[in-house]
């Protein structure tokens, strides 16, 4: 293309637009627009900044805590529960790497996510695996503000410990085990508890409270390399056997938030929450707040919330989910910032071929054959005839929205949207494992704000 260029330009003006240079001259404009659409194409690749290669604009949200210092998170928080899980769903595991991992963290920063989600029971040592990759991204960009969230609060796992912790357990969770004999009189020894089997860890007085919140704040603190911006009690006070509760009365939570406002555990966090915590409860938690200056006022609450909810049988144990009622109504635990999560927020457990719904239940069904504690909890709470029909709405649903807008939405980015919408929520907890699968999650920012409140009715309750 350069010499038929250098010709052109060398004739003189006469000739390059009269005798036998005027074919010529058509070639070479031809060969000029290709050259300038090539440089085009060159320069918004190579040279404009990555954030603006984004299909969505993050949004942002500002949290202020009682001593009203002020952080605005991305309204979208990367969740990390999965992402280091090689056998997380599908029959074949995946392979993972520590090069994949820094991939998928990097990109949800590029899309403008600030904030990651984990916890040092997660699933691969993700916590210390992010605490590993932090570390490096604010070496390498010193300028740029990420934060963690980070989680404590967890029962204790009697499955695996085979013994209950050292001081104060509940009466009735001693009773129960014994009643079932799992646990003789007189021995802490638990031989024989079966999977989701918890003793509390803010049972008891605000020191005993203390001391065990301390030794597992300390597992993050030695993981993340330092201090999380947020930390949330991922339970309430609360036994399970086989993952069914204990009938108990639970500790007062002014007792939990004078443990978890007290400087050695206070200094470690910026702002505090609960998730999974039942609403009452976190009502009880602000005005105490308002009413004792000394204590840490809680800044948000992180339920379980999705298009297909839980049945009786919750995802996990003491998991408590809020409804489509609850997150419509602008009421709904005024005061703090809802931050929910599902399996469904990112990558979706029906991430299968069709049929969806029926290959993503033969899936959990055969997780759950094989003892799985996770998916045996999963395949009850989850797949329900209910949900099957409110499955089967959102897939008619997206394929009419998608005709009437001209748009190529898919039904998971439908679901996390439907979740957006509602208004009492604020930010939205996402499991992606892939990059495709970040980005698809990230666009459903624009896709939620096209969905009416007439829509969000129908998804959930259909033509009633």
């Amino acid at each position: 293309m350069i010499r038929p260029l250098r010709r052109y330009f060398s004739l003189k003006p006469e000739a390059r637009t009269s005798g036998p240079g005027k074919n010529e001259m058509k070639k070479i404009r031809a060969l000029l627009l290709i050259a300038l659409l090539l440089f085009s194409n060159l320069y918004f690749v190579n040279f404009l900044p990555a954030a603006n290669l984004s299909q969505s604009e993050m949004e942002y949200i500002e949290v202020r805590n009682e001593k009203n210092e002020r952080v605005k998170f991305s309204r979208l928080i990367m969740g990390t529960d999965h992402i280091a899980q090689e056998d997380w769903y599908g029959a074949t595991p995946r392979k993972i790497t520590e090069e994949s991992i820094h991939e998928l963290l990097d990109e949800a920063v590029r899309l403008g996510i600030n904030l990651f989600d984990t916890s040092p029971i997660y699933v691969g040592d993700i916590e210390y695996k992010l605490g590993k990759w932090m570390q490096s991204y604010r070496r390498k960009n010193p300028g740029k503000r990420i934060y963690t969230l980070s989680k404590g609060g967890f029962p204790f796992d009697l499955y695996w410990s085979k013994k209950l912790p050292a001081g104060e357990n509940s009466y009735c969770l001693q009773e129960m085990l014994k009643a079932r004999n799992m646990m003789a009189e007189g021995y802490a020894a638990l031989p024989n508890a079966p999977n989701g089997t918890y003793a509390s860890r803010l049972f008891g007085s605000k020191e005993q409270i203390i001391e065990r919140i301390s030794e597992e704040l300390g597992h993050t603190l030695k993981n993340l390399r330092t201090y999380p911006t947020v930390y949330l009690m991922h339970r309430d006070d609360a036994d399970f056997i086989n993952f069914e509760p204990v009938k108990r009365s639970q500790n007062s939570v002014k007792t939990i938030m004078e443990a978890l406002s007290e400087k050695e555990i206070r200094d470690n966090y910026t702002f505090l929450g609960w998730s999974n915590w039942k609403p009452h409860r976190i009502t009880r938690s602000l005005k105490l707040a308002k009413k004792h200056s000394d204590l840490a006022k809680p800044v948000f609450n992180s339920p379980y919330f999705s298009l297909f909810e839980m049945s009786e049988r919750s995802i996990h144990a003491g998991g408590i989910q809020v409804t489509h009622e609850d997150m419509m109504n602008e009421s709904f635990l005024k005061g703090i910032k809802l931050m929910p999560y599902s399996p469904l927020a990112g990558v979706s457990i029906l991430d299968r071929p069709e049929p969806c719904w029926e290959n993503a239940r033969k899936d959990a069904r055969r997780k759950y054959g094989q003892g799985d504690p996770y998916w045996k909890n999963v395949y009850h709470a989850i797949f329900t005839c209910a949900n099957e029909e409110r499955y089967n709405r959102v897939v008619d649903f997206t394929e009419e929205f998608n005709k009437k807008h001209r748009t190529s939405y898919t039904v998971d980015q439908m679901v996390n949207a439907y979740a957006l919408a509602h208004k009492r929520t604020d930010f939205l907890v996402i499991g992606p494992i892939s990059v495709e699968q970040l980005r698809r999650t990230v666009a459903s920012l624009k896709l939620s704000k096209m969905l009416s409140k007439d829509d969000l009715d129908y998804l959930y309750y259909g033509n009633e």
